[in-house]
């Protein structure tokens, strides 16, 4: 007999004994009730023997003995028994069931009921424990506890919504579902108890739920999982899954932001995911959603969130765990094949081979001699790639066979080894805790034409037998690559293992001005070839497909780490990868080189560049006579600027205001050569006294300092020479040119070489201009190609970039790349300013660079996004000593609160400048309470308004050394 689901719950419930004597009345056969009822029969015949007991006395007593001793008392045994053949009651428990219905209907408090109960009595005490709604709220939607729309609530920034809000908005969701779903309250439990400050909260609602719901109501069915169905259903889905590990990993949520912006999130949410940088909850939750809501819109953005996620050692197994869920949903026909099954079918196959004959003529292949290459032409190429991958996979097995063979493997030292040759794979191989794991890591890094990495390890480790299987492999494949034409490779992929989308800005194109049916992998392969030293740098360029439109075009991957080292090996290497048919060479959406660029610019008149001869020093004399001699020049210059100063203030005649730039450019000229000079000395200071090292870098820090003077009276002359030339002026104007310049078409701000300049200046358009100056270069007004020469030009001796009027291009060529190469020291931009989108171009070469040491952003080159996207990217560094961000009126205090955190956050700066800017007070005021932490800021530059209400500070003498005031 089948029952209601709560009046069955009701049932298993033990009865009253008050309601066994009313209801269950069976006379003499009581001690067969009792003998079906399990009662021991010891009892029932003691109970049987008592003098002066009747029947119901009898029954009273067996029924009392049965609820005392069997825990599992319930109202259904009673009414089983009853009708069980030999009691054969079937009236009374008819009657009993009847009565059972009627107390069930007007006392029975259904499930649903019961469980919101629960959580209501439990409201205010969670309204007080919970500190992290929104992390809560990430935990419990993972679990379904909490729908989408309440999760979008919860992860939306709105200033105006406070912390209770939010707890109220959670508070109300968990209600809800409790309400459509009362086993939910069972899971929100036990997500709660996970959580510190609920443990004990969610301990108790557990213990009730225990006691007031029944096991067999709370029979659990599957829950349908909310909107599977099309591919956006399933990719989100998964993503739910893993939302949980997601809110408690991510620890670098702005830097992921970077890497997604633009492919898989908005301007908008980068500028969201930046502002809220100050709690990397709020950042992480602005994150998570754009991601939510991308993957709702195209299922393939979850691929791309893998593929940064695989970036980062905290969530590079999330990662991994999504990717593989993923992959059961969308297959790839070409990668289904397991290594066991590749490896069987292999040996099945060559023994097949082995009894059969040649085969019959419709099997044989085509051949074409195409110069040294036999070309294959079969009649299904795609039987020749599935037998390739077959052949990878069958290799792989047996080489993975051969390490576990081997007892003396350190994982350890193979995961230190996989570092230091592939460190992009760094934070995949972190959590491994296999051999096999680790190989795993390795095995993306190969395609089936290419076992290199693989090799690698088994060389390293001495696996001789791995050694033999992977050199036939490698013949196989080679043979393979000669034999067969581009034509016949047309868009297959040849990853070796299924991988996650690539992010743009690490996709490689090389574009090959070559005829598709007329050449073969292997020419590929050569070109390739040319830029193996780049391995040297641990770079690994993987082919992943071939195309064709016109050319021939092969994609690659390279991590975005290491596009800026790519870019440079591949410019250095250029003339040799044009000789091979190189038409063009794009990185992302970026053309880095093409041919027909390099017609214009080879045809173009360039002079040969001089080498600067560096003056030696020999003894300490002579270190005394150039410091003296510097020390001179300083003064001269110092006389100089005076005299510029004094004749701006008393606004002379228009005709020498105009001559007035050319002497100032020589003067910057100057100052330059004089900075270089001291920094070439710097590594000769360890052979003398400590207090000529000090002396020095005090003239270094002199002339920097006499440098920007410079460029800021320069600016503002030219800004006195537009006001005072009145428009009908402008034909007179025009004969006033600079007469040290014989070039009409050179402005005043040219600084035009004389034959026994150490620099030269190299016109690559008119529009800009590349000096190369001793141990660097300065650049003015470069177009995106000279920005491109000048990479292709850089060697190791330059350490200094100096960059003046530089557009937004021009800087997102130019800075990423130079900071990948990892050898500029200094890197000085002047009125060129800097958004948020050129900032974040370069932000991740910036948190990873170890050779740069001074940072200036001068004159209008900067503003507040551009600090706060900065000063998140800096958190990071390492080797950044001096930042100024002098002459910014755009700096205002909404950056005070990032600048601040950099100082808390950064141990390495030592230097900060931010005189001439619109920090106000309160800004200053914000920035002092970061000095009270940080103790290695030796110096920070305010404005001499500042210095007042800081005097005021209860620890301003703890820190009045460390602050330098400007300005009058």
């Amino acid at each position: 007999m089948s029952f209601p689901r709560s009046f069955s719950g009701f049932l298993s419930s033990p009865p009253l004994l008050s309601e066994l004597i009313e209801q269950v009345d069976v006379g003499t056969k009581w001690y067969l009730l009792g003998t079906l009822l399990h009662v021991d029969s010891k009892r029932l015949d003691g109970f049987e023997q008592l003098p002066g007991h009747d029947d119901t006395s009898k029954t009273l007593k067996m029924f009392q003995h049965w609820l005392t001793t069997t825990p599992t008392a319930s109202r259904r045994q009673v009414l089983e028994a009853l009708r069980k053949r030999v009691v054969n009651e079937h009236t009374v428990a008819d009657k009993y069931e009847k009565y059972l219905k009627e107390l069930h209907d007007t006392t029975y408090t259904p499930p649903s009921t019961e469980a919101v109960s629960i959580l209501q009595r439990n409201i205010q005490s969670l309204n007080e424990a919970v500190v992290s709604p929104v992390q809560v709220s990430q935990l419990l939607y993972c679990k379904r506890c909490i729908s989408e729309a309440t999760l979008d609530k919860m992860e939306r920034i709105d200033q105006r919504r406070s912390v209770d809000d939010k707890k109220t908005t959670l508070l109300t969701g968990m209600q809800e579902t409790v309400s459509s779903d009362y086993r939910k309250l069972k899971d929100i439990a036990t997500v709660l108890s996970d959580v510190k400050e609920t443990r004990d909260i969610a301990n108790e609602i557990m213990t009730k739920y225990e006691e007031k719901i029944s096991q067999e109501d709370d029979s659990t069915v599957v829950q349908p999982q909310e909107g599977v169905g099309g591919n956006e259903d399933l990719a989100s889905d998964i993503l739910r899954n893993n939302y949980s590990a997601l809110s408690q990993s991510i620890t670098q949520p702005v830097l992921m932001a970077t890497l997604l912006y633009k492919e898989v999130i908005s301007d908008e949410v980068l500028s969201c995911v930046m502002s809220t940088r100050g709690s990397v909850s709020d950042s992480r939750a602005v994150l998570l959603k754009a991601v939510r809501d991308a993957v709702h819109s195209n299922y393939k953005h979850l691929e791309l969130f893998v593929t940064v996620l695989r970036k980062f050692s905290e969530t590079a197994h999330i990662g991994d765990t999504i990717f593989e869920e993923y992959s059961q949903y969308f297959h790839d026909k070409d990668n289904t094949m397991e290594e066991m099954e590749t490896y069987l079918t292999e040996r099945k196959s060559l023994r097949g081979a082995s009894s059969a004959e040649s085969g019959s003529e419709s099997s044989k292949e085509v051949k074409e001699t195409l110069g040294r290459h036999k070309i294959l032409f079969p009649r299904s190429m795609e039987e020749k790639f599935q037998e390739l991958r077959i052949k990878f996979g069958s290799t792989f097995f047996q080489v993975r066979r051969n390490f576990a063979k081997d007892q003396n493997l350190n994982i350890d030292e193979m995961k230190l080894l996989v570092i230091d040759c592939f460190p992009d794979l760094s934070s995949q191989v972190f959590n491994k805790k296999t051999i096999n794991g680790v190989l795993e890591v390795v095995k993306t890094k190969c395609n089936i034409i290419n076992m290199r990495p693989l090799e690698v390890l088994t060389v390293e480790f001495n696996i001789k037998e791995a050694e033999k299987v992977i050199k036939i492999y490698k013949e196989y494949a080679r043979d393979f690559c000669k034999s067969t034409s581009i034509q016949l490779c047309l868009d297959k992929e040849l990853q070796a293992v299924r991988t996650p989308s690539r992010l743009k800005k690490e996709t490689v194109i090389f574009i090959l001005e070559w005829n598709p049916n007329e050449s073969t992998l292997q020419d590929i392969n050569d070109v390739l070839e040319k830029l193996e030293p780049l391995e040297n740098y641990h770079i690994h360029i993987q082919i992943d497909t071939i195309k064709t439109g016109g050319s021939v075009v092969v994609t690659c991957y390279c991590p975005a780490e290491y596009t800026g080292s790519l870019i440079m090996g591949v410019l250095g290497k250029i003339e040799i990868l044009q000789e091979k048919g190189l038409k063009e060479f794009k990185v992302g959406n970026c053309t880095i080189w093409n041919n027909t660029a390099h017609e214009v610019l080879s045809a173009m008149t360039t002079k040969e560049m001089e080498q600067p001869t560096k003056k030696t020093v020999n003894n300490y004399e002579d270190m005394e006579r150039d410091l003296l001699s510097m020390k001179q020049q300083l003064a001269e210059k110092e006389k100089q600027v005076q005299e510029l100063e004094m004749k701006l203030q008393t606004k002379q005649e228009k005709e020498d205001i105009h001559i007035l730039p050319t002497g100032i450019g020589q003067l910057m000229r100057v100052s330059i050569d004089l900075m270089i000079m001291i920094s070439l000395r710097y590594e000769i200071l360890d052979l003398f006294s400590t207090d000529t090292e000090k002396e020095l870098a005090s003239l270094k820090e002199l002339s920097e300092t006499r440098l920007e003077e410079i460029e800021q009276l320069k600016l503002k002359l030219e800004d006195n020479n537009r006001l005072q030339v009145p428009v009908e002026e402008t034909s007179d104007s025009e004969t006033i040119k600079d007469e040290s310049s014989d070039d009409d078409t050179s402005s005043n701000e040219d600084i035009v070489m004389k034959p026994d300049d150490k620099s030269l200046t190299v016109n690559l358009q008119k529009d800009g201009k590349v000096e190369w100056i001793h141990s660097g270069v300065r650049l003015t007004s470069p177009s995106v190609d000279q920005c491109k020469e000048v990479i292709s030009k850089l060697e190791e001796k330059h350490k200094i970039i100096i960059l003046h009027y530089s557009s937004s291009d021009s800087i997102q060529v130019l800075i990423p790349t130079v900071l990948e190469r990892g050898t500029i020291d200094q890197l000085d931009i002047y009125s060129s300013l800097l958004s948020c989108d050129d900032v974040l171009s370069f932000s991740y070469q910036l948190s990873t660079n170890k050779s740069l040491t001074r940072l200036n952003l001068i004159h209008s080159s900067v503003s507040d996004d551009g600090v706060i996207a900065l000063a998140q990217s800096l958190q990071y560094n390492r080797t950044l000593k001096h930042l100024y961000l002098r002459y910014n009126p755009d700096i205002t205090s909404a950056c005070a609160q990032s600048l601040a955190e950099l100082l808390l956050t950064n141990n390495t700066i030592t230097g900060l400048r931010l005189d001439h800017t619109n920090i106000d007070t309160d800004g200053v005021m914000i920035l002092m309470e970061s000095l009270k932490t940080n103790n290695t800021l030796r110096k920070l530059g305010l404005d001499k308004q500042h210095k007042e209400p800081c005097s005021t500070l209860p620890y301003y003498e703890h820190i009045k050394d460390r602050l330098d005031f400007f300005g009058l």
